[in-house]
């Protein structure tokens, strides 16, 4: 263009002005000089979380009928228990009468025919009332192998086994020798410790930067050097 002044082939062009910061002014505004790299640009957030039970491996332990705690066999909390193992043994005279009326209602069925048309129906009324008594039986979690253990036995167990539910570790225990349990009382909680729930908690301006399913990294103190990886499982609202 008209009063463009005119460049000689291989010159170099106009240098650039540069800005010049004092030390002094440069640690006041926070000015960091790094060598320039092609990065991702990702953002990390770093916050500090707890360790809790999975609660879907959580399982509580109780009775649905009255009595006495006779014999424990988990007799401290953090002991490892596997499914069906004995935790308690338990005394309900509830649960001992239903048990002889059961057996009660056995003998007379078979002390009746069904021969004639009134033995017939008679063992019919028989059948429904034995039905009846085992599903009680079953109401106080009693298993079916029990009950075919007393219908082969005649005889009545004085008290109740209660066994563990899962594999786990006793976090709680509230049973203790003798006391006496209401239906419905926590006796114990199990915990299966082989997953366990890592609770982060972050700032709210954070939240559009998480997401589910992307990865975390969680550092434990008391493994220093050694990180886990996981991934985002749910954000709670």
């Amino acid at each position: 263009p008209q009063g463009e002044p005119e460049k000689t082939a291989g010159e170099a062009p106009a240098e650039t002005p540069a800005v010049e910061i004092t030390s002094e002014k440069q640690q006041l505004i926070g000015v960091k000089i790094a060598t320039i790299s092609v990065r991702p640009l990702n953002k990390v957030i770093r916050t500090v979380g707890r360790i809790e039970y999975d609660e879907r491996q959580l399982r509580t332990v109780n009775t649905k009928v009255e009595g006495w705690i006779e014999k424990l066999y988990i007799d401290y909390t953090g002991r490892y228990v596997k499914k069906g193992e004995p935790m308690a043994e338990l005394y309900s005279p509830e649960l001992l009468a239903t048990q002889e009326e059961y057996l009660s209602i056995l003998k007379w069925r078979g002390a009746k025919g069904s021969d004639t048309q009134t033995g017939a129906m008679i063992s019919k009324d028989a059948e429904a009332l034995v039905e009846a008594a085992r599903k009680r039986l079953q109401r106080f979690d009693i298993s079916d192998e029990q009950i075919r253990e007393l219908e082969q036995t005649g005889k009545a167990r004085r008290t109740l086994v209660i066994y563990s539910p899962t594999n786990g570790y006793v976090v709680q225990k509230m049973a203790l020798q003798g006391m006496r349990v209401m239906p419905g009382e926590k006796l114990f909680d199990v915990a299966d410790l082989s997953t366990v729930w890592v609770i982060a908690d972050i700032y709210e301006y954070e939240l559009s930067s998480i997401r589910v399913g992307e990865t975390a990294s969680i550092g434990l103190s008391y493994f220093p050097g050694k990180e886990f990886k996981s991934k985002i499982d749910y954000v709670y609202p």
